[in-house]
């Protein structure tokens, strides 16, 4: 007798799929509940409830980011013993020092020690204490980058991809978090431009840190693997738009 083989339906990949864009959605949710209530009590006369907002340290914002952060590491030691693959567990590694960081403001405190004993001519605007943060900052990105090379390179080509992908969302992560931070800490603009870059850098942060959680959890739940991958998608938007750049060129 041949033994009977249990088919998946069709139907589940798709339930998969509409589960992480739902879990997308309900992340979406509680950054712009966290937004909305960082307004307010920034309008509102008399309610400046310091835990609303999303600048103050320890706010319900960051606790929020930090479970966010522990999510992450969960859920990547999840898709490592799913696909039997070590490698993940250096993103996991990667992520736990984001949480460590964003907890204990790794990078504030040393970086003040290291600008107290090393006196760095400051220039931009910047301050002493600013340099000092981003050296410290540039110091961890050179350690954690060995264990996240070595498993990039001796990885599959899926998990290839999916570093990749996670890079560029990192990427826009330290886009809002340190490039956008500089420039406010950097450039005086007034009080109001002030709270609108802030409100950008915080906001900017809880959004793609959203996107990181939406996505390792997509890679945990989706049975096969996708056909494109963001970057490839991203590769693909930018080379249409250099042709077109090109085509408007040689039409003038």
């Amino acid at each position: 007798m041949q033994a009977q083989h249990y088919e998946r339906p069709a139907s589940f990949e798709s339930f998969n799929q509409r589960s992480a864009l739902l879990f997308l959605v309900l992340l979406l949710s509680a950054d712009t509940a966290f937004f909305v209530l960082h307004c307010l009590n920034i309008i509102v006369p008399g309610l400046k409830i310091p835990l609303l907002s999303l600048e103050t340290d320890q706010s319900y914002a960051e606790f929020y980011q930090y479970i966010k952060w522990l999510w992450v590491i969960i859920i990547l030691v999840f898709v490592s013993s799913k696909k039997a693959s070590k490698h993940y567990l250096a993103w996991s590694v990667v992520f736990a020092y984001f949480l460590l960081d964003d907890s204990l403001q790794v990078h504030e405190r040393v970086g003040e020690i290291i600008a107290g004993k090393f006196k760095f001519m400051p220039g931009l605007g910047l301050q002493q204490q600013d340099l000092g943060e981003l050296a410290v900052s540039t110091m961890a990105g050179a350690i954690l980058i060995i264990p996240l090379s070595w498993a990039y390179k001796t990885g599959t080509r899926v998990f290839r991809k999916v570093s990749q992908d996670i890079s560029l969302l990192i990427l826009v992560l330290i886009v809002f978090g340190v490039a956008v931070d500089t420039v406010h800490s950097a450039v005086n603009l007034g009080t109001v431009i002030g709270l609108l870059i802030g409100l950008i850098e915080d906001s900017g942060e809880m959004v793609s840190l959203s996107l990181i959680l939406w996505y390792v959890f997509l890679m945990l739940v989706r049975e096969n693997e996708p056909d494109r991958y963001l970057c490839d998608c991203c590769r693909i938007i930018l080379m249409r738009f250099y042709q077109i750049d090109i085509r408007s060129q040689l039409s003038r």
